[in-house]
């Protein structure tokens, strides 16, 4: 029986025009009437998967940038995962490289060292505006939590940045892509599979009883994680074969498994 129904948001839930379609809102207010525990996991911080939850209408837990903060049904910490400020300042000089936009992620913020017309491009993908921050080494230095560093540019130099990151940290780091355009980097362990194994054992909920959708690599771990995971028909093949079913959307899914 389904207990716990994990959505990813970005190319899952929400379309590149930032819309939900209504088929999709009433699935989950349907599930979430029916008794299923309603997640949201994604590689946003907490303030901007609450804009979708206001869309939702409906109270969701929160697997933000992709796994490295826990949130509970009523805003709790349930888990944060950061940095050590070493190994962050060491990455934000590795991924300070020309062709790229890097951004650095708080649990609360997202930041660029300098705003230019790269990173308003960027930033027009997020629900929340990009804060400019000349300071930021300076603030890691003296105690900033990094959750995440999320670096756009082109795939193929994603691609060997991607492989030079895994080479040089290791099993410091976990990273993969999560945009077609980005990669997303976070501490050793944290991925939204470990988010939801966490959330499943605080709701106390067994695999068999949760499902997920997604569309992307960063949802990998998420689908590992789940007896019952769902890719968008959209998706890349690689991801689709990871699936155990494909959906055409979020809503289709729930019906499925309703």
């Amino acid at each position: 029986m389904l207990k716990l129904f994990v959505s990813d948001i970005d190319g899952t839930l929400m379309n590149a025009r930032k819309e939900i379609t209504e088929e999709d809102v009433q699935a989950i207010k349907e599930a979430s009437r029916l008794g299923v525990a309603i997640c949201l996991a994604s590689g946003r911080m907490y303030e901007e998967i609450t804009k979708v939850m206001e869309v939702l209408d409906t109270a969701c837990y929160a697997v933000c940038q992709n796994g490295a903060t826990i949130i509970g049904l009523d805003g709790e910490v349930l888990r944060s995962n950061v940095f050590a400020s070493e190994l962050a300042l060491s990455l934000q000089a590795a991924t300070k490289l020309p062709g790229f936009v890097p951004v650095i992620c708080s649990s609360d913020c997202n930041y660029v060292l300098h705003a230019t017309e790269h990173t308003e491009r960027v930033g027009r993908r997020f629900l929340t505006p990009l804060q400019e921050n000349p300071q930021l080494v300076d603030e890691i230095q003296n105690g900033l939590a990094v959750t995440k560093f999320s670096i756009y540019g082109e795939i193929p130099d994603l691609e060997a940045l991607l492989k030079q990151l895994q080479e040089q940290y290791g099993d410091q780091i976990t990273a993969s892509f999560s945009d077609p355009d980005g990669i997303d980097v976070m501490p050793n362990g944290v991925d939204k599979g470990a988010g939801i194994r966490l959330l499943m054992e605080h709701i106390g909920v067994s695999a068999d009883g949760v499902a997920c959708i997604g569309d992307s690599f960063n949802d990998l771990a998420m689908f590992r994680a789940c007896e019952q995971s769902f890719a968008m028909s959209h998706s890349p093949q690689a991801i689709r074969e990871e699936a155990a079913f494909v959906a055409d959307t979020v809503g289709s899914a729930i019906k499925r498994l309703l």
